[in-house]
């Protein structure tokens, strides 16, 4: 999953993106309400979930939210908050928060809860994807190809996945790399064509699965 957090406490959010890094999320961090929802108005399919802090400058994360929802942005969104009334968490919910955690908390409840949303009904994270005999699970971090484990790279399968829930779209390599890397990222290489080479070589070495669409970027056939 490509996780934002919005979160104004510098050592907190950075000590967040760190652990998250390890359970194989990739992060973008904001500090700022107003500059989070500037970005979502624009980036918000780059993001599968949103961790957004109530109390932040520029514009608090209840009014991003409630905003976000009224513009039909359906990202799931996490709020932290260190208020712990039942007003305020009904408050949060009402507005279209999806879920509500409380400061001071574990940072493993935190990731599970992050799973706990992908895993809802309807979720296109939830479920095993299926295609020409490949099969990914979102929930273990595995990969099998007719029936053989195939070893990916957390980039490898974050790709394969981003494929694999959108089939037969054509994704720009600006895309994949919005979805797949940090936000900031700077690359003037060829590294989304490496990476998918790469991906071909232990999925698709016949070449019919992954599509490159000359001058565009690629398209996975089903």
């Amino acid at each position: 999953m490509k996780v934002l957090v919005v979160e104004d406490n510098i050592n907190l959010s950075h000590s967040l993106k760190r652990g998250l890094e390890q359970e194989g999320f990739t992060v973008d961090l904001i500090h700022d309400g107003l500059i989070a929802e500037r970005r979502l108005d624009n980036k918000a399919t780059s993001y599968d979930v949103v961790v957004l802090d109530v109390m932040l400058p520029g514009k608090d994360g209840l009014t991003v939210c409630q905003e976000l929802r009224a513009k039909n942005i359906s990202t799931p969104i996490l709020m932290l908050t260190a208020r712990d009334t039942v007003q305020d968490k009904v408050a949060g919910l009402k507005i279209g928060a999806d879920d509500y955690l409380i400061k001071p908390f574990a940072f493993d409840e935190l990731v599970m809860r992050l799973h706990a949303l992908m895993r809802r009904k309807n979720s296109p994270y939830s479920k095993e994807l299926k295609a020409h005999g490949i099969v990914l699970n979102p929930q273990t971090l595995r990969v099998f190809k007719h029936s053989n484990e195939v070893k990916l790279t957390q980039k490898e399968f974050a790709i394969l996945a981003y494929f694999m829930r959108n089939p037969e779209q054509v994704l720009t390599r600006q895309e994949i790399l919005d979805h797949v890397w940090e936000y900031d990222f700077v690359t003037l290489s060829n590294l989304v064509d490496v990476k998918i080479k790469n991906l071909r070589k232990k999925i698709d070495p016949a070449g019919k699965i992954i599509q490159t669409v000359r001058n565009v970027g690629y398209r996975f056939n089903v």
